[in-house]
């Protein structure tokens, strides 16, 4: 009898409310049941024994290999086994698996990798498949080896797959069938010639087209139970094709659609939940209290509430399962103005950021001086006369108009950026009809400057005066992977009160226009195009920090890198 089996138990306990669910695990649970009234009349057929083999399988041959599960059998948590109960036990009349495509959407640490691995090795063994293509794929290899190690471990530490599979390095065989399971990546050359048996993406929400996907589907036309396996926690990018699919999935739930052959679910907050309340997470988390121990999404709530912004985002995307974007808010206004303290930095050693404008907008250059654990900073900015007075027309009240009397404003001449103003505020050189001439008024004549980071975008010939003018100028990348580390470490240190400033009211304006943006790994960095309004004097600051971030171990005396982990 079904109802004795864990998995059918499992539906029942969600859609009556003894287990909390959000809405769409309620209906993946209903659809379950509802199939097995009208299985007869759709031609579709429940083989609950050949179910239960599979489950078996994972029990018996699969172990953990990590944690404190360690080498231990794998016995699949209920709604681990409610997805393989639907996956590998429904049929059409044909014989033919019923499921051939399956969206599982889940938090961090709930084990779905492991999961999917399983299901992996089920289809390249326990299938009995002639010649099995099975594969790990992702837009990067990277990320398509975290599957395939899992499963290669697996095979490592169970005696009963040692037996029947040989583990290499770069794939899983099973001599006897014929059959493979390898990773791959977009980054591969081609895709075309595949014959996919299963394909298990993990993390889908990092794909930003669906080539890959979409390569694998169609590789797996010859085949006549071909699994493509999808499981992914939230992204940031609505645009995405995982946004897309899991669309239609919540619309083949709610019966808007049909499609007999895609099995989804969805364990995710719902939209009235409030997310600091922890008796929500366990519809978004449901190996909670068994795989993963709520004191540890307690510490991740208490650093998301506290520092806000970016946490906060990763910690409802990450461990809640929400889609979300950047916060319009990166960082409140009164946190900002709560760090403004006055000091003397004559001496000190400060590093630089400069974000040179492109023809006509603002130039901001930000100097960091690391003191105590922390930073103070200082701004100077260069805006053309002509653009200023056109902004001011237009608009009167622009805010442009309390810059005009600031000391570290400094408007130039003309309407485009002018890099002699610049060159002469950095190095003192200033070229005249009668000679070079050098103020000592400049930065590197009054503070100990030791490098300034700056875009090599629209800079070339200013970079190549100011390192003439034996200027310590760097390059500085401005993707996700440069930019990333710095801008946490800013958000860290305005939180927690290490980071001073004057009160630059250029700075507080700029930073309350930064509106961030994040890569599907969680990198991020301030989104120019997004942004409300100019964030130069922001992106100057980030790679000043960054800059010094990278500096020699020496100078750490001064600041003790946070850390971000």
């Amino acid at each position: 009898m079904m109802h004795k089996d864990e998995a059918h138990q499992y539906a029942l306990d969600v859609v009556h409310g003894k287990i909390l669910a959000s809405k769409y695990t309620r209906k993946a649970c209903q659809r379950y049941l509802n199939d097995l009234d009208t299985a007869e009349e759709r031609g579709l057929e429940f083989r609950p024994n050949t179910a239960r083999a599979y489950i078996a399988f994972f029990q018996k041959a699969l172990r953990h290999t990590v944690g404190e599960w360690d080498g231990k059998a794998f016995d699949p948590l209920p709604w681990q086994k409610f997805i393989l109960w639907n996956l590998y036990g429904w049929f059409r009349e044909d014989g033919t698996r019923r499921f051939n495509y399956a969206y599982v959407t889940v938090a961090r640490k709930n084990g779905k990798t492991t999961l999917m691995a399983g299901a992996a090795l089920a289809a390249l063994f326990f299938d009995q498949e002639k010649a099995a293509e099975v594969y790990f794929a992702a837009t990067k290899k990277d990320q398509a080896k975290i599957g395939f190690d899992e499963a290669q471990r697996m095979v490592t530490f169970s005696p009963l797959l040692r037996k029947h599979l040989r583990a290499g390095k770069h794939d899983i065989k099973a001599p006897k069938l014929s059959a493979r399971c390898t990773y791959l990546s977009s980054e591969r050359d081609t895709l075309d010639g595949l014959n996919v048996h299963f394909a298990g993406i993990d993390e889908y929400h990092a794909h930003s087209t669906d080539g890959v996907a979409n390569v694998l589907r169609s590789g797996m036309q010859a085949r006549r139970n071909p699994l493509h396996f999808t499981i992914t926690t939230a992204g940031f990018n609505r645009e995405s094709p995982c946004f897309e699919l899991q669309k239609t999935c919540k619309e083949i739930l709610d019966g808007i659609k049909h499609d007999d052959a895609q099995f989804a679910i969805l364990y995710e907050l719902d939209e009235d939940d409030d997310w600091t309340d922890s008796k929500t997470w366990l519809k978004a988390n449901p190996s909670l209290g068994s795989a993963l121990r709520a004191q540890l999404l307690d510490s991740q709530l208490q650093q998301a509430i506290n520092l806000g912004g970016s946490r906060e985002v990763e910690f409802k995307t990450k461990h809640l399962n929400k889609w979300v974007t950047a916060s319009k808010t990166w960082i409140q206004d009164e946190v900002w103005v709560r760090n403004e303290r006055a000091a003397n930095l004559d001496g000190l050693k400060c590093w630089g950021g400069l974000d040179l404008a492109s023809v006509s907008d603002m130039t901001a250059l930000v100097m960091v001086y690391p003191e105590g654990g922390g930073y103070h900073v200082r701004g100077h900015y260069f805006l053309p006369s002509d653009t200023v007075q056109q902004v001011l027309e237009r608009d009167p009240s622009h805010i442009y108009r309390t810059f005009l009397e600031l000391p570290n404003v400094h408007l130039t001449d003309g309407n485009v950026t002018d890099y002699a103003s610049i060159r002469r505020k950095v190095s003192g050189v200033m070229n005249k009809p009668e000679g070079q001439v050098v103020e000592s008024t400049s930065l590197m004549h009054k503070y100990n400057v030791q490098k300034i980071a700056f875009d090599r975008y629209n800079s070339t010939q200013i970079a190549i005066d100011l390192v003439d003018d034996g200027v310590p100028l760097v390059p500085f990348g401005q993707g996700f992977v440069s930019m990333s580390s710095p801008t946490k470490q800013l958000e860290v240190l305005i939180r927690t009160g290490k980071l001073w400033h004057d009160g630059d009211p250029v700075m507080r304006w700029a930073l309350g226009n930064v509106e961030l943006k994040m890569d599907p790994a969680g990198n991020i960095k301030a989104d120019k195009q997004k942004s409300g309004g100019k964030i130069d004097p922001i992106v100057a600051m980030i790679m000043g920090i960054g800059e010094h971030m990278k500096s020699p171990a020496e100078d750490e005396g001064y600041f003790e890198i946070i850390n971000l982990s």
